[in-house]
């Protein structure tokens, strides 16, 4: 077995991450120093004796050696950091995890939008609608979701994504080869068809507690932007959020009830500046996918509009969506004179805000 991948599948099993392997490897060690110690046993500077004795017991008892024949027997792939399919967006992460085991038809994450979707396991009916038409969307135009193939928000979005045909992968908070809760089989047998089930933990790992709150920073990181479908004040979606901004993350929030329970987290979310989840098209919008009409279409030549507003309007449509500033630059006009327009155009159902400060033409003209 190579020394480098058995050093970092001992150093994942104690739940060290690429930090650790870092210190280890800048005190110029080399992997078999440890699990078999020389001279002052200099692996003692970086980890405890209590961790030191756990990774030897291990290397003991062959349990690396076991953990790659059984990966290759259930079809699981092992990504370690030095692979280049392991992902590049997790060394965005302080804790990068050292090792990926990866169980699905995808071999690595596409080259394409990425977005999370997170939520309550005890979702209501509007939420169980908003997670279903997300996920259909995001089939519908391409665009890669992420989430923890959990009961609620999570495999309601990513059975839809998978049931019109769009890719999916499930970080999850056990082992590779296990299944929880186990009512969601048939799901994970779907997203490992559409893309990959996903974990940091070695195989028959159960879930415990703290698995869940620890995957979310790696839902975080894969994703571009991520959707808090419905949360409680406290729950692990509110920290799936909190980890996506300290990343540089767009957080979304779909608005809810001021008194319920399930959206007193988004509301919050909100209020301290998230951005509002109010249609798939405006979401699709500031993903970058194209929904503007063509500028020829018959249903702005019917209606009456202004030379200037004109201008707007081809502009927004030629270049999709597009922020104030830029917009003026485009069509030379003062930003008084511009929003003065966008609002008439806005009142005549042509234009509409797609996300704080950006403008998209609507879809169906």
């Amino acid at each position: 077995m190579d020394d480098r991948l058995k050093l970092m599948l001992l150093l994942n099993s104690v739940n060290a991450n690429a930090t650790a392997l870092a210190k280890f490897l800048l005190f110029g060690l080399e992997p078999r120093e440890l699990w078999r110690p020389s001279g002052a046993d200099a692996a003692k500077e970086v980890f405890s004796e209590k961790t030191l004795a756990k990774i030897r017991a291990a290397n003991d008892g062959g349990w690396a050696e076991r953990e790659l024949e059984r990966a290759g027997e259930l079809g699981v792939r092992l990504l370690t950091v030095d692979d280049e399919d392991y992902p590049r967006e997790l060394f965005d992460l302080k804790d990068a995890p050292l090792v990926l085991y990866w169980r699905g038809n995808a071999k690595k994450l596409p080259n394409k939008t990425k977005i999370g979707v997170v939520g309550t396991r005890r979702m209501s009916a509007y939420g169980r609608d908003v997670s279903k038409r997300l996920g259909a969307a995001c089939a519908e135009h391409d665009i890669v979701l992420i989430s923890g193939g959990a009961w609620g928000v999570d495999g309601c979005s990513q059975g839809a994504c998978c049931e019109n045909g769009g890719e999916t992968f499930a970080v999850l908070g056990t082992g590779a080869d296990l299944v929880y809760p186990v009512t969601n089989r048939k799901l994970f047998e779907m997203i490992a068809e559409r893309g990959a089930l996903i974990s940091e933990f070695p195989l028959g790992s159960r879930g415990e507690p703290w698995h869940f709150p620890q995957r979310n920073r790696i839902v975080a990181a894969l994703s571009e932007r991520v959707v808090v479908v419905e949360a409680p004040l406290k729950s692990g979606s509110m920290i799936t959020a909190r980890l996506a901004l300290e990343l540089g993350r767009e957080v979304w929030a779909v608005p809810g009830q001021i008194y319920g329970v399930n959206s007193e987290g988004t509301n919050r979310l909100l209020y301290d500046g998230a951005y509002p989840y109010i249609s798939e098209e405006v979401f699709l919008s500031a993903c970058g996918v194209d929904i503007a009409a063509p500028a020829e279409r018959g249903g702005v030549k019917n209606m009456e509009i202004s030379a200037e507003e004109g201008l707007i309007f081809k502009s927004l449509a030629e270049n999709g969506t597009m922020t104030i500033d830029k917009l003026s630059l485009t069509v030379k006009m003062s930003p008084a004179d511009l929003l003065k327009n966008i609002t008439l155009l806005s009142a005549k159902g042509i234009v509409f805000m797609s996300a704080p400060g950006r403008y998209s033409v609507k879809s169906n003209l």
